[in-house]
């Protein structure tokens, strides 16, 4: 008696090892950073400022110090809804773009910024 290749035991082996494989890929997937989780803290340059700021207004958008957690998986965004770029440390931030950045080290960040009071943008990382 021969073995067919499509018999029901072969047929539940390889089913069961399928099985295996999918729910060791989920396992693992489940593992993985999850980047589109954690708090987003979000600034916006509205529209106008640089007009405000030429004519000599004090514009607060940001606080003296962004405070961010690694624990909590904190992403800083900065985005410009104003007619001119904007500076942000090294990071030239068109309108309508905006600046994304997740730290991964603790630390304090100062960075000179063109929309900021005194032009210097203080964050903190902390664990």
């Amino acid at each position: 008696m021969s073995k067919d290749a499509n018999s029901p035991r072969r047929q539940q082996i390889w089913l069961g090892l399928g099985l295996l494989v999918f729910v060791v890929a989920m396992l693992a997937l489940s593992l993985l950073p999850r980047f589109g989780e954690g708090r987003a803290m979000v600034f916006s340059v509205p529209p106008g400022t640089a007009a405000r700021q030429a004519a000599g207004e004090t514009v607060t958008i940001f606080p003296q110090t962004i405070n961010l957690k690694l624990d909590q998986q904190d992403t800083l965004i900065i985005r410009n809804d104003d007619s001119v770029p904007v500076t942000v440390g090294p990071f030239k931030i068109e309108p309508g773009q905006r600046f994304v950045q997740r730290y991964t080290n603790p630390g304090t960040f100062d960075l000179l910024c063109s929309v900021h009071g005194g032009e210097r943008l203080r964050i903190v990382v902390e664990r």
